[in-house]
């Protein structure tokens, strides 16, 4: 049996791959939804997940011209002789196909960093702008070919139009002639394989001379064509041959372009159903907010709030559209569960009631991993899925008529498939494990087959009811106990799974509210306690701590996602602040060197006066305006200018704000602040003030 055939079969994969095909735009995308199977290549799986997520996001704001899209490679390998050409309704799909492609690879390469899985996506949809634009200049969707298509054709068309309105002026007008209007059937011309024929009651064939092209069934109306009109109707025959002689020269020269680029065609169609299928993944994705998993090459599988992905179909309301789901209405239904196999258990061991979910829960575990490998997103909360190269499934009742089998054989019967086919990166989910035989050898059997699985280290998830099996995880390193949590006040089953903790199958209880008598009731429940008591208690005690446990697991899960909502919060205020802090230190800046500089120019014309005085005080005013100008250089901003202008070189390039433009260095003069720049070719000397290396600076 082919690898995962087996898990295929039983675990409604075939349903999902209808409904992931529901959500396809075309028969492309459907044909390959169809053909969906699991792949064991871990780093095919991480590329596929990587384009569905991305495809799950672009598709929230972007559509993709995708609807539509069929298979027009099929036929292109056929040649001329004996053949047909392509129909214009196909030679315009060629057309649908290419614009879909251009489209798709606009859309997927308009941003390479948010989405690199498309943006490689994109480099396998080719094009061919030649077909592309030609085809819709010589083929239209609604009349075929094109009248301009040709001189030719665009000649014999007006010819043939002028023709047919003749013959039918023609044909009217003996329809009205008073002397022949009692001979005639109908008052209408008709047209009859291009023919335009008068309608002649059988008795006064004799009234209109012509040919006889066609009789009613009764035979009582003759359709004749006038002998006035016989020989223009011959014409506009021999015209529409003609015509139809140059549309199929036409088409042929389209077919023969076509199919000399069919090895192009074939490569962008499978390009682009892929595209449609992986975009039909994306949409029931984003419809159940399901997520990509990450594959892991560790041997670990890892689900949180997981749900059964069929279960969660069946639980959408029926009378909405399939693409609008309520999910707070699912999640209600269909109740998730916690489960974690390979570090440091590679065994789990599941006990609990009947009907407390355990199937489901198997299910639950190889559906989504089915899915996971399959390159589709799974239905849970986080989830890390290993590469396994089998999944090894027995469910249900696998008795058959057919084959005289029992329920025992038949678990047998896929028992043996396991033993002869399993490795250590398979995974294997066994229903029931002892059941169907004599408890105390079904017990035996069940343990022995643990020991196997244990000794090779194979990955395995266990349901039981054998009491035994029970204390197997408490002997044995690499095994773990879960249990399907039962509620003992209302006795009914939560179907939620309790990790490291066996479970009881409360069959007493359960036979107690369905009416069993009390005296057969209180006897079974002396002789457990007689033989089990220590260990049911043992059992119950640990069950109740594990729900305690849980309740608070998931109080410390929702507190941490508090704290980590907070955190994000703080990070995002305390971001403002320090982008809030550097603008008012800039705008701080700006003002202070915008007040000195006014101050500079408020006290030079006061300081050049002072220059007038006696020799005595100029040292005085020499060291005053020596002052302004450090007071104006101390600025931040000033500091900054300061150190720019000594740090330039002859060549380089600055901004001068006050006179508009940008110049390069030709001379520094340090000592004196002042530099020679070139602006518009013409020399110019600045201060160090009056420069900038801002290019929206105020100066």
């Amino acid at each position: 049996m082919a690898p995962f055939e087996h898990a295929i079969e039983t675990l409604e994969y075939a349903r999902m791959r209808e409904i992931i095909s529901a959500y396809a735009e075309s028969t492309l995308g459907r044909g390959l939804a169809g053909e969906l199977a699991p792949c064991t290549d871990g780093d095919e799986l991480r590329r596929m997940h990587a384009e569905t997520r991305e495809l799950t996001e672009l598709l929230g704001s972007t559509r993709l011209p995708l609807a539509g899209l069929s298979d027009v490679c099929s036929g292109l390998e056929d040649d001329d002789s004996g053949g047909r050409p392509l129909e214009p309704e196909h030679l315009y799909r060629v057309v649908d196909l290419l614009r879909s492609g251009l489209g798709v690879r606009e859309a997927f390469t308009a941003d390479a960093q948010r989405y690199p899985a498309l943006f490689s996506l994109a480099e396998g949809v080719e094009d061919l702008p030649g077909l592309r634009e030609e085809i819709p200049k010589v083929i239209d969707l609604h009349d075929g070919v094109r009248s301009e298509a040709s001189q030719k054709l665009s000649d014999l068309r007006r010819e043939i139009t002028s023709l047919q309105e003749k013959l039918r002026l023609g044909a009217t007008a003996l329809l009205k002639r008073p002397d022949l209007r009692k001979c005639f059937q109908s008052e209408g011309v008709t047209l009859k394989n291009d023919r335009y024929l008068l309608p002649v009651k059988a008795e006064y064939r004799s009234w209109m001379k012509g040919p006889v092209r066609d009789r009613s069934q009764s035979g009582s109306t003759l359709y004749i064509e006038p002998e006035q009109i016989v020989q223009q109707g011959d014409s506009l025959l021999t015209l529409l041959d003609s015509e139809r002689d140059e549309v199929l020269r036409i088409l042929w020269d389209l077919t023969r372009k076509v199919r000399d680029e069919r090895v192009v065609l074939r490569r962008l169609q499978k390009a682009l159903a892929w595209v449609d299928f992986t975009a039909a993944k994306a949409s029931y994705a984003a419809a159940f907010g399901l997520i990509s998993p990450g594959i892991s090459d560790e041997g670990v599988l890892d689900l949180r709030q997981a749900r059964h992905p069929y279960l969660m179909w069946l639980s959408r309301d029926a009378g909405r559209d399939f693409r609008e789901i309520d999910l707070d209405s699912i999640h209600a239904r269909v109740v998730p569960l916690d489960l974690h196999l390979g570090d440091p258990a590679g065994l789990l061991i599941v006990t609990g009631p009947n009907t407390g979910g355990k199937t489901v829960a198997l299910k639950t575990v190889g559906l989504n991993v089915l899915l996971a490998l399959s390159g589709v997103p799974v239905s849970a909360a986080s989830a890390s899925i290993p590469v396994y190269t089998d999944l090894f499934v027995d469910i249900g009742d696998e008795q058959s008529i057919e084959q005289n089998l029992s329920t025992f054989s038949g678990h047998l019967r896929q028992l043996v498939e396991i033993l002869r086919g399993a490795t250590g990166k398979s995974l294997i989910l066994l229903d029931e494990l002892g059941s169907g035989t004599d408890p105390l050898e079904g017990a035996a059997l069940g343990t022995a087959i643990l020991d196997y699985f244990r000794t090779n280290e194979w990955k395995a998830i266990i349901t039981t009811h054998l009491g035994s099996m029970k204390k197997y995880a408490f002997l044995h390193e690499g095994v773990e106990n879960a249990a399907m949590e039962f509620d003992t006040e209302s006795l009914k089953p939560t179907y939620r799974l309790l990790m490291g903790v066996p479970g009881n199958s409360n069959a007493l209880a359960i036979a107690r509210r369905l009416g069993v008598s009390e005296e057969v009731i209180v006897a079974a429940e002396e002789e457990i306690s007689r033989v089990e008591e220590p260990t049911r208690e043992l059992i119950s005690r640990m069950e109740k701590s594990s729900r305690s446990v849980e309740k608070e697991r998931r109080r410390a899960e929702s507190v941490r996602l508090e704290v980590q909502q907070d955190k994000a919060e703080y990070s995002r205020k305390l971001a403002e602040i320090d982008i809030r802090r550097d603008f008012l230190e800039q705008e701080a800046d700006l003002e202070i060197d915008r007040v000195m500089r006014q101050a500079r120019e408020a006290l030079k014309p006061i300081v050049d006066k002072l220059k007038n005085v006696p020799q005595t005080h100029k040292p005085m005013v020499d060291e005053l305006a020596t002052e302004v100008e450090l007071l104006l250089i101390g600025t931040p901003l000033g500091r900054k200018r300061e150190e720019f202008a000594r740090s330039l070189r002859k060549g380089d390039e600055v901004r001068v704000p006050k006179l508009r433009g940008r110049g390069k260095v030709r001379k520094i003069n340090k000592s004196e602040r002042v530099l020679t720049v070139v602006l518009d070719g013409i020399p110019t000397e600045v201060g160090f003030d009056d420069i900038s290396w801002i290019e929206d600076s105020e100066g």
